[in-house]
């Protein structure tokens, strides 16, 4: 079955900013734990696909595909921008940073948008930099402390233009992502991922191209807070009809409902950890992670 989650986010007049990460078609291929099956693995792919404008800045537009096996389980659009040395994504209305491919030995990056055990921004730590040689292409290598050893990490490597070689974007304790398997643009060609090498999977979907994937665009802004919270959480810009199913990291349903107007889900009786809320109406399905402290 094939599940598709929609953003569509409306555009303001662009102001200008170099655009060197993602170049359309873009891919990176990551391992994914099997949301149905466990323990079992099957993989997960971003792929930059477009230009679009997201509060006057020009984006590229990048679909982030869960697999179940070669199915399509859902995807969720990301839209990312770089400028100088510097990535950034947009969520939860605004944009983060999330690389600094500048940054030397003895810098910190604060990723603002990730939150660690105590609560407090996780922090990159850049413990030294190299030049590695990727197809004949030589990139940068930042070799990184980032995460707290409880709940957040980010992997211990950064490469120039392809991000960080666990996942995209940092990762919490128990969700189901990484490390990267390969990457694929049209400068370095296809790149084998070789700092997991012992994980235990193949490279034989690294060649495939996303196709036959039919995306349907339209207007949500859906905003989801407090996240983290305690007891509940309240969703705005949403119809009281909008069914919500709950489900934790693995893929089991917790609760479901309608959203109702006083638009208040209760937490109260989950335990501390990350879920998956799922927002359905008749015309679309959406993805949000949220967080119970």
């Amino acid at each position: 079955m094939k599940k598709t989650l929609l953003i569509f986010l409306l555009a303001l007049p662009i102001w200008g900013v170099s655009q060197g990460f993602a170049p359309i078609g873009t891919i990176w291929h990551y391992t994914q734990l099997n949301p149905f099956y466990h323990p079992g693995f099957t993989y997960t792919t971003f792929e930059s696909v477009s230009d679009t404008i997201i509060n006057g800045i020009q984006c590229k537009k990048l679909i982030n595909i869960v697999r179940f096996n070669s199915d399509t389980l859902w995807a969720v659009n990301k839209y990312m921008y770089s400028e100088n040395d510097s990535v950034f994504f947009f969520e939860d209305s605004a944009f983060h940073i999330l690389y600094d491919f500048g940054a030397v030995a003895g810098d910190t990056i604060v990723l603002e948008h990730f939150i660690t055990y105590d609560s407090s921004a996780l922090m990159m730590i850049i413990d030294s930099t190299d030049i590695i040689s990727i197809n004949g292409v030589d990139k940068k290598i930042q070799y990184i402390t980032c995460g707290d050893g409880i709940w957040v990490g980010f992997g211990n490597q950064v490469i120039e233009d392809i991000g960080c070689t666990y996942f995209m974007f940092p990762t919490y304790d128990g969700t189901w992502n990484g490390p990267l398997r390969c990457y694929q643009d049209n400068t370095v060609g296809l790149y084998l991922s070789s700092y997991h090498p012992n994980y235990g999977w193949n490279f034989q979907d690294c060649g495939e191209i996303i196709s036959g994937f039919n995306e349907k665009e339209i207007t949500t802004n859906v905003i989801i807070y407090p996240n983290p919270a305690s007891n509940h959480i309240i969703v705005e810009n949403t119809d009281p009809s909008t069914n919500y199913c709950i489900f934790d990291i693995v893929g089991n349903l917790i609760t479901k409902g309608k959203i109702g107007y006083s638009k208040e889900i209760t937490l109260r009786d989950l335990s501390q950890g990350i879920y998956f809320l799922l927002l359905e109406t008749e015309n679309s399905l959406e993805m949000k992670k949220i967080i119970k402290k």
